[in-house]
């Protein structure tokens, strides 16, 4: 198995999102098997996110797939995480306005894809209206929508 040749992740210094993206096109170029993906990232960590993957369970150390998802919840990288990303950013210094747009529409991707959604018009619809809805209900609500997790609009609007 080769090694990739990529620097070691440093979370104050990198985003862990853009990490992952440059990680996982280096295998693809570099024809790295899904089996042998967890031991090539896990070789580039330190810190917190090495922690990550010594707390993974024996079972699950192979799994490149558990160790993202252990990476992403650890730095907070969730559907709400996305979202709040999508919606705070703004053109950085030295940032063109086609890399923004495209960094955007990654932010919204990601967003789309953690929310668990129909892929149809009317499902985008509802994640923009129950998105709106939840940053609007009161405090007390919000932490009760929250601790019930992946809920629909429906859901969300049951007396």
């Amino acid at each position: 198995m080769k090694t990739l040749k990529l620097p070691t992740f440093n979370e104050d210094k990198y985003d862990l999102d853009a990490y992952l993206n440059r990680f996982e096109r280096a295998c693809q170029a570099y024809a790295v098997k899904p089996e042998n993906r967890s031991i090539q990232l896990a070789r580039l960590l330190q810190g917190h996110a090495l922690e990550v993957h010594q707390r993974l369970a024996d079972s699950d150390v192979t799994s490149y797939e558990n160790l993202k998802e252990g990476l992403l919840k650890r730095f907070k990288l969730s559907e709400r995480g996305y979202r709040s990303r999508f919606k705070e950013s703004r053109l950085e210094n030295g940032e063109t306005p086609e890399q923004f747009v495209e960094r955007i529409r990654k932010y919204l991707r990601k967003w789309r894809e953690m929310a668990i959604f129909e892929e149809t018009y009317e499902g985008l619809e509802d994640l923009i209206v129950r998105d709106q809805y939840f940053l609007t209900c009161p405090k007390e609500l919000q932490t009760f929508l929250k601790e019930q997790r992946k809920l629909d609009l429906k859901q969300m609007t049951k007396n």
